[in-house]
């Protein structure tokens, strides 16, 4: 796994957080509240993903079971593809920002995918 996470020089606040490994190990982007602005998947599997985000700074198991488990959004990306989401008002979260990538949509599933999958997300 490569997270890394920059500061957004021309608007300060704003962090770029870029992962090259995506997997169903949860990513912590931020442990406060802000802002999902852009979200970037770049899918090289030949199966949808689904980058899954969570609104907490606690533990999280994607596919556990119960509501802390659950995620409070899922973005998905097609087979062998890019997929960009923007919300330029953004979308707002209140704890902590959370993210993995696994291969079942909803709140179900807990298997990464085979192939790389890589993401880039602006958040305030």
């Amino acid at each position: 796994m490569a997270l890394s996470i920059s500061s957004v020089v021309a608007d300060a606040g704003s962090l770029h957080c870029v992962q090259t490994a995506a997997s169903n190990t949860p990513d912590v982007l931020k442990g406060s509240a802000g802002n999902i602005f852009k979200v970037e998947i770049v899918n090289e599997n030949a199966y949808a993903v689904y980058l899954k985000f969570w609104d907490t700074t606690g533990a999280v198991t994607p596919g556990g079971g119960g509501a802390a488990n659950e995620p409070d959004w899922v973005l998905m990306c097609p087979a062998s593809s890019t997929r960009a989401y923007s919300c330029p008002s953004g979308s707002a979260f209140g704890t902590g920002l959370k993210v993995a990538c696994l291969t079942t949509p909803g709140t179900a599933g807990n298997v990464s995918p085979a192939s790389t999958v890589s993401y880039r997300i602006l958040i305030g």
